[in-house]
């Protein structure tokens, strides 16, 4: 049988208007504290009570709302209590229950939990079953009577020494004095202070504690009691991944459950079962992984093609891609609806993009925590093509990155050409675009990989390029028949700066006095041979007091000098 708690509603003196203000400071005050005891004391500051109304009513200062709530509340002492605090600001304690709690006395034997647990109901005793004694065998009858001789002659040495006994205290004789668990006075709610939230910082606090709670299940910006979230079989699993081979590529959320579990988007329960699936495949690590967007929601298994290059690992090139960490460039404004870029040699050569200031204002953030990659389409409408492409987040000492237009690149751009990445109205797809123009007939650069050495080689290509990053053999002869640089050269941007000093810089001087000069458009062209650095990084290694080897020209800007260290 259930039976309901009955409650009364606080009873507030004055006036009808002195009425309805104290009537609505109750309700703000037990608001803040609903999470309280009815019981339990819920103290608010008059200063921060005074901000609240008036925020919501500009026609008194905070001020005058100061004098009348200190007044109006005052006169209600059966509800609200008045205290003061150590540096003189005024308190006013209530309820949930509407009374007062600054006078009461507490009974003294008022029941408890703690108490419960530090009196427990006594175990009932029982009865001793007298233990059965074993007669001593001949030899331990001997050693008794060894021992009990030598204690004999010990104690008659030392003088017989006395023999204090202790007696057993009667449990009636011991007085026990319990003092009854008092929980700590909730501390002051500073109303003022959470009024001065932004949106998005107090959703971000609600996040927080939403996703620790192991009752709440969220996917994205949703949320629901996880025992109301339905729940998939093995079998639904297995015909998820199954199909995810078969298809081998990528698929959306929408598409497992259409195709799989046979759901329509005109059923009742369509949207419910749509976050059922995202959220039980994120609990399921080791054979799914979401890589989608917001707009796009993306799945992955186990055992699908790698998206990116084979001529370089992946953590290879995210330790490339870590001075965008370490020196993340201009900040773009966010919101830019089209990206252009200059595509460099290293970029060109893996089929990668950088994921620096200008493509994370582009781009999608990771949509849930510690989201590894997300899966975008890139649709080409001159090609009239479309593919994946994997956008994978920073992560530690490792730089992000796009991997996977290796074959877009060789088959229709070069190295050095302009490309506009757009995005469009769903934040998983984007449009590449380049500027299509006539044939044009150049030498440039190119990786032998067979032989493994630089060479220029006549190439026709018919997208427009920007000049200073085209690598010409006119403009790099020394380029020519030239290895890449050693592993343990690479990793070290100021070493590589060095050695492309010496193979496209001009010489000046001889000997021990012997240096190299070169314009940072040179640099940068020839230095993302090797590895990806931009024009920022070459100027703070330049400038830097810990490269002496390195200097800046104070008279021209952007021209800079390198001395190879005296052997």
């Amino acid at each position: 049988m259930q039976t309901a708690e009955a409650t009364t509603e606080p009873r507030f003196g004055g006036s009808a208007d002195e009425q309805r203000i104290a009537e609505e400071a109750f309700r703000t005050v037990v608001t803040m504290g609903r999470f309280f005891p009815k019981t339990a004391p819920i103290r608010v500051r008059l200063t921060a009570l005074a901000e609240f109304f008036a925020g919501r009513d500009s026609a008194r200062t905070a001020e005058e709302w100061r004098a009348e709530l200190d007044r109006v509340l005052t006169a209600n002492p059966d509800v609200f209590g008045r205290e003061s605090t150590d540096d003189g600001e005024v308190v006013f304690v209530t309820t949930a229950l509407g009374v007062s709690p600054v006078g009461q006395a507490r009974p003294v034997n008022m029941h408890t939990l703690a108490r419960r647990f530090q009196e427990p109901i006594p175990v009932p005793e029982q009865p001793v079953t007298p233990a059965r004694r074993r007669r001593p065998s001949t030899a331990e009858e001997q050693l008794i009577a060894a021992l009990e001789a030598e204690e004999s002659a010990l104690a008659q040495a030392e003088g017989a020494a006395e023999v204090e006994t202790w007696e057993p205290v009667a449990e009636e004789e011991v007085e026990v004095v319990v003092e009854p668990t008092t929980a700590a006075a909730p501390e002051t709610i500073d109303l003022a202070g959470i009024a001065a939230l932004e949106p998005d910082a107090l959703a971000a606090i609600i996040t927080d504690e939403l996703r620790h709670d192991l009752s709440v299940a969220g996917f994205g910006d949703r949320w629901m009691v996880e025992d109301k979230v339905p729940r998939l079989s093995r079998g639904d699993l297995r015909r998820f991944r199954d199909y995810l081979l078969e298809r081998n590529q990528p698929l959306a959320d929408e598409t497992l459950l259409q195709d799989i579990l046979g759901l329509r988007p005109t059923s009742d329960d369509y949207d419910l079962m749509r976050f059922a699936v995202n959220f039980r495949l994120s609990r399921e690590h080791r054979e799914f992984e979401f890589v989608g967007t917001t707009d796009q929601r993306l799945w992955t298994t186990t055992g699908l093609p790698t998206i990116g290059t084979a001529k370089r690992k992946a953590s290879e090139i995210g330790t490339d891609y870590r001075y965008l960490i370490e020196n993340p460039g201009v900040d773009t404004a966010a919101g830019e609806p089209v990206v252009e870029h200059v595509l460099t040699f290293y970029e060109y050569q893996l089929g990668v993009l950088p994921y620096d200031a200008t493509f994370q204002a582009l781009l999608p953030a990771a949509m849930q925590p510690e989201q590894r990659a997300a899966v975008l389409a890139f649709e080409s409408p001159q090609t009239y093509e479309t593919f994946f492409v994997e956008l994978r987040y920073p992560t530690g000492n490792r730089g992000g990155y796009l991997a996977g237009f290796e074959r877009f690149f060789a088959e229709n751009l070069v190295p050095g050409a302009l490309i506009t990445i757009e995005r469009s109205e769903n934040n998983g797809r984007y449009l590449l675009e380049y500027l299509p123009i006539s044939g044009q007939d150049r030498k440039l650069l190119q990786l032998d990989e067979k032989k493994g050495r630089y060479a220029f080689r006549p190439t026709t290509f018919y997208c427009a390029t920007q000049e200073n990053m085209l690598l010409t053999e006119n403009r790099f002869p020394r380029l020519a028949n030239t290895a890449p640089l050693e592993e343990r050269i690479r990793r070290r941007p100021e070493e590589v700066l060095a050695a492309l000093f010496e193979r496209v810089g001009e010489s000046e001087g001889a000997g021990a006095s012997r240096r190299y000069m070169a314009i940072l458009d040179d640099l940068l062209a020839a230095i993302n041979v090797e590895r990806p650095v931009n024009a920022e990084l070459i100027r703070a290694i330049a400038g830097s007091p810990d490269n002496p080897q390195f200097s800046v020209d104070p008279d021209v800007e952007d021209v800079f000098y390198y001395q190879p260290p005296a052997e």
